[in-house]
């Protein structure tokens, strides 16, 4: 018998280990109960069989009673979630706190005769032999197993006829065949040999059973395929079939678009020829088609299909159904569009006074924000009066000059350029907001002293247009403004101010606010100086470049100069 028992043993372990393998991850706690319990009720029949007393016996009694107390209790709660069947929570309490209570009792047994009065021990031709006189619990022990049996068959019977289309016939005369063997090893093992036990050879199949029906139900309970697919928002569908197109189940959202789904039976073959299922067939095909020709993971190959039915859009997603080694079936998800579809109708039909509206916000709000900057560059001019009006002009004069770089194809300059240029140059004086009054405003030329405080206004201009433009503007237009403030007073050989930059150090257009700058300065009227002649004023910028201004802009320059000589002509005295 001890190595009956062993066999037993190692049997279930093994059955353990291919649940682990298999199953353990995503299955019903109460099948992970039943798997580990089974091995240590065989482990207690092992122990007494290999016993050398009683007290030793006992102890193996006592383990091997944990399956008597808790597997019955188990498989009936696993009947229950298999079937999607709910018990008020106060049965299950119920049901836990007498099996725990009971085993309790089990406990005592050698302290006390409530469960065995007397129990003798002896050793028959090398077999262990208990000789038991059974206490009044021991009565309740049976009814209570007895109980949780017939509440099994109940719920089996109950699903049969319904709660169809749940689990297949198969799975449930599988169920059937445990509550079968389940009585017949327990209650009237005895009677078969006294001294053989028949329930170690009901455990391993109990296991192998629960394996059968986890193969096929396990992998495809709705909520656990849902949940491996991603599937948890209510308002998706949800169809499983398997590899050979065999109904698994439908989660209930599926159910409630599809009326039809009601009468599909689990494990019968997936076939409805009412819209816009009957496509499926065909999809399912096309998908193997693709299948068949991918040379990629077939983990992320799917198609999609988007059908109308009843004034409602579907789309259907089909995939592989898949554990984490093997494709075992097709799942199939369905969204309903509809409200999206509508909205997205919705969308279309006022798109274009949409896109209208709010370019003509966005022209508003950018009007306004140039208005601002401007209103900023004016309001710093006007505690100059030597320089009055030539933010605007100098505006015009960057304005000429890029409309000439436009021309040339070779020149790397666009129109959205030019109007970052436009825009930024009303800010190149900014900085002079931070001149004393005493030295912005004096009648004739600095002294030394307060040239070099003068020349501060770059760099405190360039610190001033960040602090304006940070979070307000683009980055893009940022830098351009700041660097325009910066350095237009730097000059090509690097005598310029504030950082004494040379060439190309110089930003780009920095170099041409530069040139506008002074050639207004040139041909304005200042409190220190009168206007110099057009002819004068292209004369000195000529002379200047290469030392002050960046040669390679002389020729837009002097293509410029038509425009710009006839708008300052165009100026009166008081905007000069």
């Amino acid at each position: 018998m001890q190595v009956y028992y062993a066999v037993c043993l190692a049997l279930s372990v093994i059955g353990l280990l291919i649940f682990k393998w298999r199953w353990n991850r995503d299955t019903d706690i109460n099948i992970t109960f039943i798997f580990l319990f089974i091995p240590i009720a065989e482990i207690g029949y092992l122990m007494r069989a290999i016993s050398s007393n009683l007290e030793e016996a006992l102890l193996a009694n006592k383990i091997i009673y944990l399956g008597g107390c808790f597997l019955a209790m188990f498989i009936t709660f696993s009947i229950m979630n298999l079937f999607q069947l709910k018990i008020p929570r106060i049965v299950g309490l119920i049901m836990t706190a007498s099996s725990v209570l009971m085993y309790g009792v089990i406990l005592m047994i050698g302290i006390n005769g409530v469960f065995y009065k007397s129990v003798k021990f002896d050793i028959i031709d090398g077999e262990v032999v208990l000789t038991k006189e059974y206490g009044p619990l021991h009565t309740v022990f049976y009814v209570m197993v007895a109980v949780y049996t017939a509440i099994g068959v109940a719920l089996l019977v109950y699903s049969m006829t319904k709660k169809k289309g749940v689990v297949s016939y198969r799975t449930t005369l599988l169920m059937i065949l445990t509550e079968i063997i389940s009585v017949i090893s327990f209650f009237f093992g005895h009677s078969v040999s006294k001294r053989l036990e028949l329930l170690p050879a009901a455990f391993i199949v109990f296991q192998a059973i629960f394996l059968i029906i986890m193969e096929r139900t396990g992998m495809y309970n709705i909520s656990i395929t849902e949940a491996s697919a991603m599937i948890d928002k209510a308002e998706n569908g949800f169809i499983a079939l398997d590899i050979h197109r065999r109904f698994i189940g439908a989660n209930i959202t599926a159910r409630k678009f599809f009326l039809t789904l009601a009468n599909q039976e689990v494990d019968e073959w997936f076939n409805i020829d009412k819209e816009p299922l009957s496509n499926v067939d065909a999809w399912l095909d096309e998908f193997d088609r693709l299948a068949k020709n991918s040379k990629g993971d077939r983990k992320t190959l799917e198609i999609e299909h988007s059908v109308e039915h009843h004034d409602r859009f579907y789309k259907f997603i089909i995939n592989y159904l898949r554990d984490d080694r093997r494709i075992k079936g097709y799942q199939i998800v369905i969204i309903d569009e509809t409200e999206e579809r509508r909205y997205t109708n919705l969308l279309e039909k006022y798109n274009s006074d949409l896109e209208e509206e709010v370019e003509k916000k966005t022209e508003h709000i950018q009007e306004i924000q140039d208005k601002m900057v401007l209103g900023l560059a004016e309001m710093v001019e006007g505690r100059d009066f030597s320089t009055g009006g030539h933010i605007k002009r100098t505006s015009q004069g960057v304005k000429f000059l890029i409309e000439e770089m436009l021309k040339d194809p070779d020149c790397m300059v666009d129109k959205h350029f030019k109007s970052l240029m436009v825009k930024a140059a009303p800010m190149h004086d900014l900085g002079k907001i931070a001149v004393d009054d005493k030295i912005l405003r004096k009648e004739g030329r600095f002294e030394p002293w307060e040239y070099e405080i003068m020349k501060t206004h770059a760099a405190k201009g360039a610190e001033m247009v960040k602090k304006v433009l940070t979070g307000v503007e683009d980055p893009e237009f940022e830098l351009l403004a700041e660097n325009v403030a910066h350095y237009h007073h730097e000059r090509m050989d690097g005598s310029g101010y504030p950082d004494h930059l040379k060439g190309e150090e110089i930003p780009f257009e920095a170099r041409i606010m530069a040139i506008a700058d002074v050639y207004d300065a040139l041909v304005s009227k200042r409190c220190y100086k009168d206007k110099y002649s057009f002819e004068k004023a292209f004369e000195i910028i000529e002379e200047g470049m290469g030392t002050q201004f960046d040669e390679s802009l002389n020729k837009y320059f002097l293509a410029a100069r038509p425009k710009l000589e006839e708008y300052y002509s165009s100026l009166d005295d008081d905007e000069e």
